[in-house]
């Protein structure tokens, strides 16, 4: 029988890519959910490149104002055993992070209703084995994610590894699939420079500045991608994605330009103020990560709170410690936080705001400790002997220098703790090899990048009506990789036909 595979398909196109590959390399029926704007759709409805048996696009099941049926929510929350409202809180759409409008609870709870019947009843039609997600990064993705869980259909979903631009397929975010049943073998006895080696050959501090350097850099892809949008663009997502809801040309024309004149002062204020220099002092590290990212809001949904955790942890220092915190890099692409958020951080006893473009291995070999929301920079400090607290249940807290904090209270004695472990080197090497056995080269950021600039005017602009050649020049690009990617996925596929 074959393998019935459905994708979900929104702006990652390295799984329209995928779909390609496993059509030609696997005997398999292909599905798929488009999550994409309307030009998109256009191309995604009459290309030729993958053969889909069946495809939704999501938008078409989503009408505005419907009064919500509470009854199939409550319902829904016990059968799948998921929080509506935790995800919805989180969304980047629905609550703060939204300039454009303002959600009633009604339209919320209306489209979560629209969207978890659209999910059931796909999933009830193609009845899949396998369901391939890119690292789910919105509330509505994460509810058919947990659907699937819940109901024993296998995921594949690629997740970074931190380690020198490698990347494993698993079903849970974080989670080496079978880790415990699988054997691991041949431990590399490396030094610890070694390792070292491995970490900075594809750096992701390194990745997150390419990135950023010419993520919406090119003053004259700026103007390509006004002209089409301002001039050309009909704008019909107001009217049909509610992500799109109150996008007016001219209420985007005002902010846009608002924005990147806050921006800029932003810098010029963060630039001023925020330290380059780190002393010669006892100092514990906590590194911020990007706002808003899946990374916070999905993984961390209960420690949105910068401000507030960093004031937890100024708490619990033991005398003679310091706390540096730094801003991640890839909040250029995010305009900057306020400069309010980082003077109230500078304001607290103890703590010293570091400069972003600070590389973390001038950071690490200094501090006595790190803490994190699951960032890399916990698992890097292990490649410097340094123990690690983190929020969440992060890939690498496995470590024997890895301790998962689970109730806030617990801090001050946990730091105290983590402060006296000895390092493992043997350890480190064990999870290094286990994560080499797992894992396959993929340059992730380097397709992204290449995307935004063949596909969406180098990210100013998504709403983007696609041709079958310029989506050809990027798969062919990157067909050698993606033909990798196809085979590591039928690997995983096998991998679960194991354990089944």
């Amino acid at each position: 029988m074959k393998d019935r595979i459905l994708i979900y398909q929104d702006y990652t196109m390295h799984n329209f890519g995928l779909a390609k590959m496993l059509q030609e390399k696997h005997d398999c029926d292909l599905f798929a959910i488009i999550d994409v704007t309307d030009n998109m759709n256009k191309f995604f409805q009459k290309q030729k490149i993958v053969n889909y048996d069946q495809s939704w696009f999501l938008y078409d099941y989503i009408k505005k104002s419907q009064k919500p049926d509470l009854e199939y929510l409550s319902q829904f929350e016990k059968k799948y055993g998921i929080e509506l409202w935790k995800l919805a809180n989180n969304d980047r759409i629905f609550f703060k992070y939204n300039m454009y409008y303002n959600f009633s609870e009604d339209e919320i709870l209306s489209i979560l209703e629209q969207e978890c019947k659209l999910f059931e009843k796909i999933i009830q039609t193609v009845k899949p084995h396998f369901v391939i997600f890119p690292l789910t990064n919105s509330g509505r993705m994460e509810i058919f994610y947990e659907m699937c869980r819940k109901l024993e259909i296998k995921i594949l979903m690629i997740n970074a590894t931190r380690l020198g631009g490698r990347v494993l397929i698993c079903e849970e975010a974080e989670k080496i699939d079978y880790f415990e049943k699988e054997i691991h073998e041949n431990v590399k006895n490396r030094s610890i420079g070694d390792l070292r080696d491995i970490l900075y050959k594809n750096h992701s501090f390194d990745d997150a500045a390419k990135f950023t350097s010419q993520f919406l850099k090119s003053k004259k892809m700026a103007l390509k991608a006004g002209i089409n949008f301002f001039l050309f663009s009909k704008n019909s997502n107001l009217k049909t994605h509610y992500t799109y809801y109150g996008r007016r040309k001219i209420k985007i024309f005002f902010i846009t330009i608002f924005w990147s004149l806050k921006k800029r002062y932003r810098l010029y204020l963060i630039n001023k103020n925020l330290s380059r220099t780190i002393n010669d002092e006892k100092f514990i590290f906590f590194p911020l990560i990007t706002e808003p990212e899946r990374s916070l809001l999905i993984a961390a949904p209960f420690h949105t709170n910068l401000i507030e955790l960093v004031t937890h942890i100024v708490k619990s220092l033991p005398v003679g410690y310091k706390l540096y915190v730094k801003d991640h890099a890839g909040m250029d692409t995010r305009d900057w936080r306020s400069f309010s958020f980082y003077k109230k951080i500078m304001n607290l006893p103890n703590v010293k705001m570091l400069h972003h473009s600070i590389h973390p291995k001038k950071i690490l070999p200094k501090c006595s400790m790190v803490i994190t929301l699951g960032g890399s920079s916990g698992f890097e400090a292990a490649f410097y002997e340094k123990p690690t607290i983190t929020f969440v249940d992060a890939l690498y807290s496995s470590l024997k220098s890895v301790e998962i904090l689970n109730d806030v209270q617990e801090l001050p004695q946990l730091i105290q703790k983590q402060l006296n472990v000895k390092f493992d080197l043997n350890d480190l090497n064990n999870f290094i090899s286990a994560l080499e056995k797992n894992s396959f080269n993929f340059d992730w950021s380097g397709f992204d990048n290449l995307a935004h600039h063949l596909l969406f005017y180098d990210g100013f602009l998504s709403d983007v009506a696609i041709t079958d050649k310029q989506m050809n020049n990027l798969l062919n690009s990157y067909s050698k990789q993606l033909e990798v990617l196809a085979d590591e996925h039928i690997k995983k596929i096998n991998q679960h036909k194991k354990y089944l």
